[in-house]
């Protein structure tokens, strides 16, 4: 059996340039698990740079398996908030970068709570969100907003910045610990948080200084969700709909980093993660069709349309009641619109691409011009009126 006092010899070997051996000497370092760092922080000589890298490896995978066997464990927490506190705390020992395992979600989250008692006699949650993000000035991080750390909650918390749904978290799981019911809303694009205030429900905005701003005022900043405003006040985002779209962010994050390894971690994490719901069935065999018994479409299949926000021109080829894209595809997109609604599959003129965008996003195209595509020829005919009319071919089923 190895002992401790075998790792200097061990980690010398290291620097051997044989693939094999370097393979054995890692395995065996690696077979210490936590005991490997603390005692690789009394090793008396300094390590070559080729030895940091390959230790570095052996603790980025011990990383990797410790989240992957504590994953899991908040899956059946029965406090949805400690639930969600759980599985925040476990991704944030994972991101962590500087190893302060000796710093724990909780006892921050327990000493901001203590903070804002001490300085507010009378607590609400208006006072909490002007607490956090006035007082402490715990604000939306717009310089490096992909920066995963942003969805590490200790992070959040120690460097006062974050996005819109890590700061949202942050006030819903102080506001538990008081005795406030703060919600998340998974409005489109933009996750706010809702509370109940003086009879009234607010959206509370944690990345714009936890402005609180009523039904009314909430066109102001999101104008694509008129006809469907109804929708977005009686939804509530619930836990395991937040703890994806967490893991949606930080595949989004890591793949802008080209971080294939951590892509590929969050995804399995994602996908274990809808196994289990399957599993229990929390996921609702009611099809969007049966919830949404009448829609009105604004635009139909050979309609010419523009992009509101990127301005371009195309042709819808095809249409769905709803958004049937996967929560993965959905959230790794820069914006996501309200999914309740139309979503339409557009040939866009002069490229040899198709997108696929919710119709609050489209607006008519007047002009009658023409649209130069690849596949115009094999889903439209131009009648003589230059009108374009869709022919028998069949949409392929779309692999988002």
């Amino acid at each position: 059996m190895i002992d401790s006092k075998d790792i200097p010899h061990l980690i010398k070997l290291l620097d051997d340039d044989s693939p094999v051996i370097q393979n054995k000497i890692i395995t065996k370092l690696a077979s210490f698990g936590s005991n490997l760092k603390p005692e690789i922080e009394k090793i008396p000589f300094h390590l070559s740079n080729r030895q940091k890298n390959l230790i570095n490896r052996i603790f980025y995978q011990q990383k990797q398996i410790k989240l992957l066997q504590n994953w899991p464990r908040w899956f059946k927490c029965p406090n949805k908030f400690e639930r969600l506190e759980l599985a925040l705390s476990i991704l944030s020992d994972y991101l962590d970068e500087h190893e302060q395992q000796e710093v724990n979600l909780g006892s921050l989250l327990d000493g901001l709570c203590k903070e804002f008692q001490s300085r507010y006699f009378y607590q609400d949650c208006r006072l909490l969100a002007k607490f956090l993000f006035q007082d402490l000035k715990i604000k939306g991080d717009e310089e490096n907003y992909y920066n995963p750390q942003n969805s590490n909650l200790k992070y959040v918390i120690l460097q006062q910045k974050g996005i819109p749904i890590s700061l949202a978290a942050l006030y819903m799981l102080i506001g538990y610990r008081l005795g406030f019911n703060i919600e998340g809303c998974h409005f489109p694009g933009h996750f706010l948080a809702q509370v109940e205030y003086k009879g009234r429900i607010y959206f509370v905005d944690c990345f714009s200084s936890g402005q609180f701003i009523n039904g009314k005022d909430i066109l102001r900043l999101r104008r694509d969700v008129v006809g469907n405003l109804d929708a977005v006040f009686e939804e509530r985002a619930d836990i395991d709909t937040i703890v994806r779209r967490f893991l949606a962010n930080l595949i989004r994050a890591y793949q802008i980093k080209k971080d294939e390894d951590n892509c590929q971690l969050f995804i399995k994490l994602f996908k274990d993660l809808e196994d289990h719901l399957i599993a229990n069935e929390n996921f609702s065999n009611i099809t969007p069709e049966d919830i949404i018994k009448t829609q009105n479409l604004y635009f139909e299949v050979g309609n010419l349309i523009v992009h509101k926000r990127y301005g371009y021109r195309g042709i819808i080829v095809d249409v769905d009641s709803v958004c049937k894209a996967t929560d993965l595809w959905y959230y790794s997109n820069q914006t996501q619109p309200n999914r309740e609604q139309p979503w339409y599959h557009v040939l866009v003129h002069e490229t040899n691409q198709v997108t696929y965008v919710a119709e609050s996003n489209l607006d008519r195209d007047w002009s009658n011009g023409k649209v130069a595509h690849p596949l115009i020829n094999y889903f439209f005919k131009v009648t003589d009126n230059g009108n374009y009319q869709r022919n028998e071919n069949p949409w392929p089923e779309t692999d988002f």
